[in-house]
């Protein structure tokens, strides 16, 4: 305490604190596992790789590459998953929860997987381990999949639960036989939490050396973590109209005439993520299944959430301290902001007090009320350019020929 007398000095701050946005971008991912016979009750090797969520749910931490390299010679989906990933480049974390499978499954899990309830059940309860995640290995994943298992609508509707609680975004596999049967299926989603994506792809299967179809949500997840990656605030671009690396086909052609009415375009419009063959396999689409037009937008919806997740960060420093320093509250906010406008990642925005809100009950409170209006840069999604003829330009033919 300060003494009673003489001189006390005293230290203060009334400075915006820098609120950092996360640029990194975890994917977490959901699939089975075939262990060889040689790992019951896990070698030492794997112990150092495998963490215990609980019984039949290890987890796996780490990077796309050593992933990869880990589960070259498995069977089972995690395997495709994180090959698909690998594909991309990505240098995100991965966090994998394995469903160990029995023998009789041998690895390989038809698209009817559903009948073995057992087996969707530990899917499922596997998917809703990744809400305490975080406690495990410190991050909280951002996108969500689940190969060949998210088609089933019990599966997808955990996942959207768990990304609705991890401000995070499922990305769901269709596995239409058709355009009209995609177009149906749209209507079981309606959140800005879902991509849904069709159809599946065709890669080459280094374990069974062939050509297989497999589902594209994994190197979907991988090619929006590599887009974030490309700068601080990649979260900010669109992942669609790029190249998915890893892939020779889809397993039925998707029509697309660039300027024309078509099915990738149909697709899109009904808020599914499609690939199109158009100098390479890109992705095509961006569009959420969210019933209000402003967060169809994916991209703005990511942004916002970087955002938000941002300020309850860089702001929790505040609580339960006096109310004078809020103006260094909202000068914080203002300076993350200038920041993401200045990067052309906002248009504009605007930090004021409620003054509705901020009434005096709640002021005796301790409750306060901050509004930062801001609107993101725009992508773009049409471009029409007009050619039109005129003839005013006559008199230049006139002066060849003279």
């Amino acid at each position: 305490m300060a003494s009673q007398y003489g001189v006390n000095t005293v230290t203060s701050v009334n400075a915006a604190r820098p609120i950092r946005i996360n640029s990194s971008t975890p994917i977490g991912c959901v699939g089975t596992v075939l262990l060889p016979a040689d790992t019951t009750g896990m070698s030492e090797e794997h112990v150092a790789i495998f963490n215990k969520i609980k019984a039949n749910e290890p987890l796996f931490f780490g990077s796309a590459d050593t992933a990869n390299e880990f589960f070259a010679d498995f069977e089972g989906t995690m395997r495709e998953a994180v090959d698909g990933i690998a594909d991309q480049n990505v240098n995100s974390p991965l966090i994998l929860v394995c469903v160990e499978l029995e023998s009789i499954h041998s690895g390989k899990v038809a698209e009817n997987f559903y009948d073995d309830l057992t087996l969707k059940s530990k899917i499922i309860a596997a998917i809703n381990s990744l809400k305490g995640v975080a406690g495990l290995v410190g991050y909280k994943p951002n996108l969500i999949v689940a190969p060949r298992f998210s088609h089933d609508l019990d599966v997808s509707t955990e996942m959207t639960s768990v990304a609705q609680r991890l401000l995070a975004m499922a990305i769901v596999d269709m596995n239409a036989a058709d355009e009209s049967a995609a177009a149906l299926m749209v209507s079981s989603f309606g959140t800005s939490r879902v991509l849904l994506c069709d159809p599946y792809v065709k890669v080459w299967d280094t374990l069974q050396d062939k050509e297989v179809m497999q589902p594209v949500s994994a190197r979907r997840a991988g090619l929006i973590a590599w887009t974030d990656g490309q700068w601080e605030y990649g979260f900010a671009d669109s992942h669609s109209n790029r190249v998915i690396n890893g892939i020779s086909g889809t397993s039925r052609t998707v029509e697309f005439n660039a300027g024309q009415d078509c099915e990738a375009d149909r697709l899109r419009t009904a808020g599914i993520g499609t690939v199109i063959r158009y100098n390479g396999f890109r992705m095509w689409g961006g569009e959420t299944t969210d019933i209000d037009p402003i967060w169809q937008d994916h991209t703005r919806v990511r942004v916002f959430d970087r955002i938000s997740e941002a300020a309850l960060d860089g702001l929790f420093w505040a609580i339960d301290r006096r109310a004078d320093i809020l103006k260094s509250v909202k000068d914080s906010v203002e300076q993350m902001l200038l920041a993401l406008k200045g990067s052309r990642v906002l248009l504009g925005f605007n930090v004021y007090w409620d003054p509705e809100k901020n009434t005096k009950a709640n002021i005796t409170a301790g409750k306060f009320y901050l509004v930062a209006e801001m609107q993101n840069m725009p992508i773009v999604k049409r471009l029409e350019v007009n050619f039109s003829y005129v003839d005013r330009y006559g008199d230049v033919l006139i002066k060849m020929i003279s």
